[in-house]
């Protein structure tokens, strides 16, 4: 199996409504992640195990689109306070990266997905203050955030070529991370931008979308929900990801990189997971985040898709809750 990936990570807002505290995460969800670990004196009783083949990873290439609209200065510097719980699982993996950021100006012909900063890569020196400079764009931006025509752009013709040349790499996957707390106001349908970023890839690399949306204002989240940067996710089916109204950066960012760096860490189940009770799955005995997908003709019986996937191999286990009803 091989992961490789290219990582786009949009920041968008002004104008920013409330914060309300962020809907429950469902224990086994399509699409989404999941880690238990049950209370003290509570069994977890493992029912099925699972071998799990060694696994390579290959380079990531990750892209930030940063709104530097009035409303994102706070975010700006959350994401980048917040820098270790996203390349944590980077380092422990040792992956070859590179990092670039654009922001959602598309008024400003200085910026219009011209990158911000220079590459990061895992060889740069005091790498936590250069992503910190990279990502703190300002808030002096347009205020109509226009974060895929920023994405598409930068990951266009003639930039590819000139100004953000050396970035995307021909054998990386595509992941594009949206965190945002306005919609995008991109002028083409929202249709139109899926078959773009397939069309990036032409073997067998993976394309997959996350929109951490809703950020410190999410008064009215059905609203947020039918934002364009909501429904994104939805277009690329368990290629894709929600998070909704949320402000734990530290949280998403670690869960979200989690996922990038072993997104083919697959496995077939046995049989379907049991949605009415609470599930804990271990890779090697240690607590896994991990998506579970219903039975389709490629698992006949669901597959889970795992956060912790050592190089070395190992088992996965998966138990029940006897405590929680």
């Amino acid at each position: 199996m091989n992961v490789r990936a290219l990582i786009i990570v949009v920041l968008a807002g002004c104008g920013r409504t409330e914060l309300l505290e962020p809907p429950p995460v469902p224990d086994v969800v399509e699409a989404s992640t999941n880690v238990f670990v049950p209370p003290d004196g509570c069994k977890v009783a493992a029912t099925e195990t699972y071998p799990l083949e060694p696994f390579k990873r290959q380079p990531i290439d990750v892209l930030f689109v940063i709104d530097d609209s009035c409303s994102m200065e706070d975010d700006q510097s959350a994401l980048a306070s917040n820098f270790q719980a996203f390349f944590g699982s980077f380092r422990a993996n040792q992956v070859d990266f590179r990092i670039a950021a654009v922001t959602t100006d598309m008024d400003d012909e200085t910026r219009q997905g011209r990158f911000a900063g220079p590459l990061i890569t895992d060889k740069t020196p005091n790498i936590d203050a250069a992503f910190s400079n990279l990502v703190n764009v300002g808030s002096e931006g347009s205020a109509q955030e226009r974060a895929l025509a920023s994405a598409r752009a930068a990951l266009s013709e003639p930039l590819l070529s000139s100004d953000n040349k050396d970035f995307l790499r021909s054998n990386a996957d595509l992941a594009l991370i949206i965190l945002g707390d306005e919609d995008d106001q991109s002028s083409f349908p929202l249709s139109d931008f899926p078959p773009f970023l397939r069309g990036l890839k032409t073997g067998d690399q993976r394309v997959s979308v996350t929109s951490i949306v809703g950020l410190d204002g999410c008064l009215f989240p059905g609203l947020v929900r039918g934002w364009r940067l909501a429904t994104l996710p939805t277009l690329f089916g368990k290629d894709g990801t929600l998070a909704l109204c949320t402000t734990d950066y530290a949280n998403i960012l670690r869960t979200t990189a989690g996922r990038l760096v072993n997104q083919r860490c697959i496995v077939a189940l046995k049989r379907p997971i049991d949605r009415n009770r609470r599930v804990r799955v271990t890779v090697n005995g240690q607590p896994s985040t991990f998506r579970a997908t219903p039975p389709d003709s490629t698992y006949p019986q669901g597959s889970l898709e795992l956060d912790l996937c050592p190089a070395g191999g190992g088992e996965v286990a998966i138990g029940y809750d006897e405590c929680w009803r």
